[in-house]
């Protein structure tokens, strides 16, 4: 595996369709909680890491009610790039 120096990670979560539960809670963007054996957790997803991009869409400058509206409508293979949130903030200054 390449470790690359900014720590983004990919995660992939196979979703079958919008109902099924993601298994996480997202907090101004960070991932909070993560529900054990979940969809999320399986694909990768880890506590304290921040969303920067959802298939492909970049929502680093995103509000975070239009985030929760990407992930609840976000199906199939859903590809969601996160970093630790100290990492996120040290580039974006936030």
């Amino acid at each position: 595996g390449s470790s690359g120096s900014s720590g983004v990670t990919t995660a992939i979560i196979h979703r079958p369709h919008a109902r099924e539960q993601l298994g996480f809670c997202v907090e101004d963007g960070i991932i909070c909680s993560l529900l054990r054996g979940g969809i999320a957790e399986r694909g990768g997803i880890r506590v304290g890491h921040r969303i920067i991009e959802i298939n492909g869409q970049s929502v680093v400058a995103t509000p975070h009610a239009r985030i929760i509206e990407l992930l609840t409508e976000a199906y199939g293979e859903v590809h969601i790039k996160t970093m630790p949130a100290a990492t996120y903030r040290l580039l974006t200054g936030q």
